[in-house]
């Protein structure tokens, strides 16, 4: 039997919204299985596009909800935001932001001099997730962009998982003043390497390896920096998307929650007729993928979905609808 998939890496990185926990609750087996990782010497950080929240704040809540954390184990991009801009601009200089009170407090840490609208003729702006948003605030960043200030975000995230569903997410906002300034803006969260490089660094990592729930974020930053990555099927993204996604999104291995880092990892075995993972063994007769195995628990089906992966990738224009649909353990 293979070892577990979490072997050989020394840090396990996550994602927190879909991965960790879901609004106010903890994601089911989440505290459990990050608790086996500690207790195995793995390294665990939380890496976070949203900039709305103290590092504290988030750190409190994780500890709360059972887990065991230090204010160093968060990684957001708000921080990452802040080390950019200060590398980039000259001290001192003018940011309009356009966020909440944390961001504010890490644009003031760094040394910049925060204004209030466009007619302070800032010399950056700074965008991120804010609950209390406005349009006339989305007004003054339009306005700045288009007078020439330099414009970071903290995320482009569309949406966000919660407890009752998606909602939307800050990318909604940036969009909006993209859409008006044809501007786009410099991204320090996920997929752009500011926060990876960031989680990287704090550290020290040799062979991390990064678990999250979307591919367009979470996956494809890991893939920017090429790290390991893990999918996992607690929030976002879905069976579809992982056949469906291209290279540059593609994880490692997938798993259904954060205890599956702690099971044997799924190897792929190709032939010249389709691809095996354990007793699961998908072929394409005809061009039409067909899945034979034990599909009568979750994690046989996601060892057929595992292979059911690999030969898609592989085989563009295959078709594959009936043999996702027999995967229905799987969201």
């Amino acid at each position: 039997m293979m070892g577990a998939l979490i072997d050989g890496h020394d840090v396990a990185m996550f994602d927190l919204d879909g991965v960790v926990y879901l609004g106010p609750e903890p994601v089911a087996g989440a505290v459990e299985g990050i608790t086996a990782l500690q207790a195995r010497g793995v390294r665990t950080v939380y890496v976070t596009n949203n900039a709305a929240r103290p590092a504290q704040t988030v750190a409190d809540q994780l500890r709360s909800m059972g887990f065991t954390v230090q204010l160093d184990d968060l990684v957001t991009s708000a921080q990452a935001a802040a080390g950019l801009m200060r590398r980039e601009l000259p001290a001192g200089a003018k940011v309009l932001v356009a966020g909440t009170s944390n961001l504010v407090d890490h644009m003031t840490e760094a040394g910049f001099e925060v204004v209030a609208s466009a007619s302070d003729r800032p010399d950056a702006i700074v965008q991120g997730y804010d609950p209390d948003m406005t349009w006339r605030r989305l007004d003054e960043a339009a306005i700045a962009v288009q007078n020439g200030a330099r414009w970071y975000a903290c995320n482009t995230d569309s949406t966000r998982p919660t407890e009752r569903g998606l909602v939307p997410g800050a990318g909604v906002a940036v969009q909006a003043v993209q859409v008006t300034t044809r501007t786009t803006p410099t991204v320090t969260g996920k997929p752009f390497r500011p926060l990876m490089e960031e989680a990287v660094r704090r550290t020290a990592a040799k062979n991390p390896i990064f678990v999250g729930d979307r591919l367009d974020t979470d996956i494809a930053g890991a893939c920017t920096i090429g790290i390991d990555s893990c999918l996992v099927f607690t929030g976002v993204h879905g069976k579809q998307d992982l056949i469906e996604a291209p290279a540059d999104r593609r994880p490692t291995s997938i798993a259904w929650d954060v205890p599956g880092l702690l099971l044997p990892a799924r190897a792929t075995n190709a032939d010249a007729h389709g691809v095996r993972c354990r007793d699961a063994y998908v072929s394409a007769p005809e061009g039409v993928a067909t899945v034979r195995g034990d599909l009568g628990d979750r994690e046989g089906q996601l060892d057929a979905l595992w292979a059911l992966a690999q030969l898609v990738w592989a085989r563009p224009g295959l078709q594959y609808a009936a043999a996702l649909g027999d995967l229905n353990a799987v969201h």
